[in-house]
């Protein structure tokens, strides 16, 4: 069960939530599980996806075939229903242990990757998650309060040392300090986890404009007969909800924001650029897309400091072990990209010499 992809454990879980009672003899038609699909917040894409990745396992099949109506199969059924049964409801009321507020979070953080943003689900993931972690800041800060009167009845207690007056005034301001050093830790983590879904989102969107431009750029440079045909907005960062007006961003560590800033304001710098160069004429195609190269290369190589300090690999991993972590497929952009320049220079300098 490990082994499923998110969006398949979304649409698996909420196909069995679907067929109720039926379970082995339920059939669903391909209008139905395309709501399913839609009311859960896949995309097509993941939809589709998950769909595949369902029928090549035979967690699901379609009876007939040729009219794409799905059964489960039985082992799909036993896999659903463990899904069902794990699986927190946005209904269900807030957790009041840490724990099992901290595992809730984590649930709903790498559900949102899934969503379409702006959808009504993405609406009511974001809203859990507020709620969430709010909660989790008021039972963090009700556990460093619990621990104060241990440790004042350590200095001041019945049981306290005779030679209590010789304690100096830092010690005595220890308890203070220390559960405000605990509070200010406990917001910065909660701050990073609140705009990490956000951040990974708009990091997708420039690794897809880098393919984008790469392509065209390659395209251009080579002269291959059959050209790639994006518009202007293929190459339009996508942009931030939260930052930098929620109350989270306040929260931030300096050095923290400080990278949330940089990424985004290369972000406005990429989107400059399109504006400014898209349909200039006399423009050469090959300029253009360099130029976007090259700015959608240092977004990502300020992306790999943001995916660093907000530990977006540890919040939203993957939904798939094939694509690998969100680095390796920056990394690997950048390397392409390298070797599209190299082999540009190369035929400049072939066609000089001839």
């Amino acid at each position: 069960m490990s082994a499923l992809g998110n969006s398949a454990r979304v649409l698996l879980a909420e196909l069995r939530r679907f067929a109720g009672e039926k379970r082995l003899n339920a059939r669903i038609t391909p209008m139905e599980w395309a709501g399913i699909a839609k009311k859960a917040g896949l995309s097509d894409q993941s939809r589709n996806e998950a769909i595949t990745y369902l029928l090549r396992n035979k967690f699901i099949a379609f009876q007939p075939e040729t009219t794409q109506i799905i059964a489960f199969s039985s082992e799909g059924i036993e896999v659903a229903d463990q899904l069902v049964k794990e699986k927190p409801k946005l209904e269900d009321p807030i957790p009041q242990t840490l724990d099992a507020v901290r595992s809730e979070t984590a649930y709903w953080t790498k559900d949102l990757t899934t969503c379409d943003p702006g959808s009504n689900w993405w609406e009511r993931v974001q809203a859990r998650l507020v709620e969430l972690r709010q909660t989790e800041q008021r039972l963090s800060s009700d556990a460093v309060a619990s621990t104060q009167p241990m440790i004042q009845a350590i200095f001041y207690g019945a049981n306290a040392r005779l030679n209590v007056s010789s304690v100096d005034q830092s010690s005595n301001s220890g308890p203070e300090v220390n559960a405000t050093t605990a509070q200010s830790t406990n917001r910065r983590s909660e701050a990073r986890r609140c705009l990490a879904p956000e951040l990974q989102r708009t990091i997708d969107r420039v690794l897809y404009i880098h393919g984008r431009a790469l392509a065209n750029f390659v395209s251009y440079s080579a002269n291959i007969k059959t050209k790639p045909t994006d518009m202007k907005q293929d190459f339009i960062p996508h942009w931030p909800k939260l930052y930098p007006n929620a109350p989270q961003v306040q929260d931030l560590a300096e050095e923290d924001a400080a990278a949330l800033i940089a990424y985004y304001d290369s972000l406005h710098a990429l989107n400059d650029d399109v504006n400014d160069w898209w349909g200039r004429e006399g423009q050469l195609p090959v300029n253009l897309f360099s130029t976007f190269l090259h700015r959608a290369s240092k977004c990502l190589r300020l992306a790999l400091t943001c995916i660093d300090k907000f530990e977006l690999e540890k919040l939203i991993p993957p939904p798939y072990e094939s694509w690998g972590t969100i680095s390796f497929r920056i990394n690997q952009a950048l390397k392409s990209e390298e070797q599209a320049r190299k082999a540009h220079l190369d035929r400049n300098e072939a066609i000089s010499r001839s």
